[in-house]
């Protein structure tokens, strides 16, 4: 979707026109943004599960010295790796996405699930890549794609940076 900036100067709305609580424009978006972070950590985990998924596959399937790549265990443990950590984020994601559904206050929890799940849904995205070889990098493989698109998701409704300071605000410090 495109992005732009659109600016109003000297714009008067008629009160009809209005939505909202005049000069409550922050706290309105404040709860969009919420909403828009779960999207984000929810779509991200998707993409890195199918990915992991493909993964799994394609290291039962492709031989190597006459064995599945699956067969050794460095890539096996780096697939268990993988598979913790993104369920880790799941797990922090329904959290958070359990909070917001009751209305309560969850600015914490959905700034960490956003953290998290969209820098695991990354390192899933890059060891998929990693571990499918060249092959990764050639748009024939689904993984290539996910690798490129990915790669939004701790940027948008706020950056991987945001989060942490939204997270740092919010502990005793």
């Amino acid at each position: 979707s495109d992005t732009a900036e659109l600016a109003f100067q000297e714009c008067r709305v008629p009160v009809e026109n209005l939505l909202g609580e005049e000069g409550r424009g922050f706290q309105q978006l404040a709860v969009g943004l919420q909403r828009e972070r779960l999207v984000a950590a929810i779509l991200a985990l998707s993409g890195a599960a199918q990915a992991l998924e493909d993964t799994v596959a394609y290291l039962r399937e492709r031989q190597a010295f006459g064995e599945p790549l699956a067969a050794r265990q460095v890539l096996r443990h780096r697939v268990a790796d993988l598979a913790t950590e993104l369920e880790a984020a799941r797990q922090l994601v329904y959290h958070a996405a359990g909070l917001f559904a009751e209305g309560a206050e969850c600015v914490m929890e959905v700034s960490m699930a956003k953290l998290y799940a969209t820098e695991v849904a990354n390192r899933v995205a890059y060891h998929a890549v990693q571990l499918h070889g060249g092959y990764g990098y050639m748009r024939e493989f689904p993984v290539e794609g996910f690798y490129r698109d990915v790669r939004l998701y701790p940027i948008a409704s706020g950056s991987s940076e945001v989060m942490r300071e939204i997270i740092a605000k919010r502990l005793p410090l």
